[in-house]
C-alpha cells in the first residue's frame, strides 16, 4: 500500500499527539500495524503518557494499614462472628451434644477434648486463624464435652 503526501503529513501531525492509533487508522483507512511501521520509518515517536504508578513501593501496605485503622471495629466484629459460626459448625459435626452427659443447649459451653494422642494444635487457636482443612483434621482427634464434664475429666483430685 502506498502512502500519499497528505497521509504522511497527517501521520506526522497526529502520531506524536494524544490521538489514539485506532482513530488515525480509521481516518487513513490503514491498519494499525502499517501505521506503526510507517511511523518507525519516519522516526516518529508517540507522546509518553505517564502511567498511574505510585511513587512509593510500599503503597499497598500503607493503604492496607489505613483501611485497617479505619475499619478496625468491623474487622474484629466480623472475625468474632466467623469464629462463632465455625465453632457451631464443628459442634454440629461432632454430634451437637456432650459425649458424657448429653448437654446440648449453649454452644459457648462446649469444649473440644483431645481423646487421641498426637495433639498438634489447640482448637481455640485454630478457630482464630487457621484454614477449615486444618480445623477438620484436628477435630477428628477430639470428642465434644460440656464445660463441666471436661473439667471433671481433667480434675485429678486433691
Amino acid at each position: 500500500m502506498r502512502w500519499n503526501k497528505e497521509e504522511v503529513e497527517y501521520l506526522k501531525k497526529t502520531y506524536p499527539t494524544e490521538v489514539s492509533i485506532g482513530e488515525i487508522s480509521n481516518k487513513l483507512k490503514k491498519s494499525i500495524k502499517s501505521i506503526h511501521h510507517k511511523a518507525v520509518r519516519l522516526s516518529l515517536s508517540r507522546l509518553k503518557i505517564p502511567t498511574n504508578r505510585p511513587k512509593n513501593k510500599n503503597h499497598r501496605n500503607e493503604y492496607d494499614k489505613k483501611y485497617f485503622l479505619k475499619n478496625k471495629e468491623n474487622i474484629y466484629k466480623n472475625r468474632k462472628k466467623r469464629m462463632r459460626l465455625n465453632k457451631i459448625n464443628l459442634i454440629k459435626k461432632l454430634g451437637g451434644k456432650c459425649g458424657v452427659c448429653g448437654y446440648d443447649k449453649c454452644p459457648a459451653a462446649f469444649d473440644f477434648h483431645h481423646n487421641i494422642k498426637g495433639k498438634e494444635n489447640n482448637i481455640s487457636v485454630l478457630l482464630k486463624n487457621a484454614s477449615k482443612e486444618k480445623l477438620l483434621k484436628e477435630i477428628k482427634r477430639c470428642i465434644l464435652l460440656c464445660s463441666n464434664c471436661h473439667r471433671e475429666l481433667h480434675y485429678k483430685g486433691s
